[in-house]
């Protein structure tokens, strides 16, 4: 983690900092599917060592069956924030702004004022497969910050959605755990864990998206968020490799996609969508 982050542009002074996590469910990081309480561990040691004196939070906000107060605590993210004198907290209680944007899906967007706050913004997101999406990484980390609770009402339109809060919430960093991922048509939740053991970040998240989902045997033009966002400025899809490691060998680790099956769930869910 320390390499890698000796790599990326980290601003001198930081008096608050966020890192906004990826708690989807309650399932333990041997699932691939949640943030690895080791591997937070490991970026706030990194973070802290730079910035002694900074507040740096933990962020997760609720979703529909999960209250991020409850997953900090079980999934051990509480204890590892204190052991590191950090702090935890759900967006959800927090205070939000109003933001105007020129999004693809919203025009104005409600954001958590923590992160308006913040001087640092990183994502730290799993390194999945998703039913709806294809991948599910730093771009897609932040669909997770949208105010409702219940947001499974834009997952018609999740590739614009995901697109405008990137516009709303834009990060300085990407850092993606991709040590134990996910794979198969289930993702981003009850997919098959995937070993790589491999840390991966940038300053640019479509960049760092690309070579993600490239890695994960997806063309990133065809990739729906990644492309708009690309279009949106949001960043570039190309990018300049810098490594530990020979990823000729890595291309044997192609995600599995089932691409009827991703057309059947994009059709049911614009039909929830519409019956809400």
């Amino acid at each position: 983690m320390k390499r890698l982050m000796e790599q990326l542009s980290l601003p001198e002074e930081a008096r608050k900092i966020c890192v906004k996590l990826n708690l989807c469910e309650y399932r333990s990081r041997e699932t691939g599917a949640t943030s690895d309480p080791y591997v937070v561990d490991a970026l706030l040691k990194v973070l802290r060592e730079k910035y002694p004196s900074s507040d740096i939070y933990l962020i997760e906000n609720d979703a529909t069956g999960v209250k991020a107060d409850n997953i900090f605590k079980s999934l051990e993210i509480e204890s590892v924030a204190k052991e590191n004198r950090c702090f935890v907290s759900n967006v959800a209680r927090d205070d939000w702004i109003k933001k105007t944007i020129n999004g693809m899906y919203f025009k104005e967007i409600m954001v958590p004022k923590l992160i308006q706050d913040s001087d640092l913004f990183i994502t730290h997101p799993k390194l999945k497969t998703h039913g709806g999406t294809k991948i599910s990484c730093g771009l897609k980390n932040q669909f997770g910050l949208l105010k409702p609770k219940r947001k499974i009402r834009y997952h018609s339109s999740l590739d614009e959605v995901i697109v405008d809060t990137n516009i709303a919430m834009k990060p300085h960093l990407s850092i993606v755990d991709a040590d134990v991922c996910m794979e198969g048509n289930c993702g981003p939740t009850f997919g098959i864990p995937k070993k790589l053991g491999l840390l991966l970040g940038g300053n640019d998240i479509v960049a760092v998206d690309s070579f993600c989902a490239k890695l994960m045997g997806f063309r990133p033009c065809l990739v729906g968020h990644i492309r708009k966002a690309a279009k949106k400025n949001l960043g570039t899809m190309k990018y300049h490799l810098i490594t530990d490691f020979e990823f000729g060998g890595y291309r044997k680790y192609k995600f599995k996609f089932n691409y009827l099956l991703y057309l059947a769930l994009k059709l049911v869910r614009g039909g929830l969508q519409r019956s809400e």
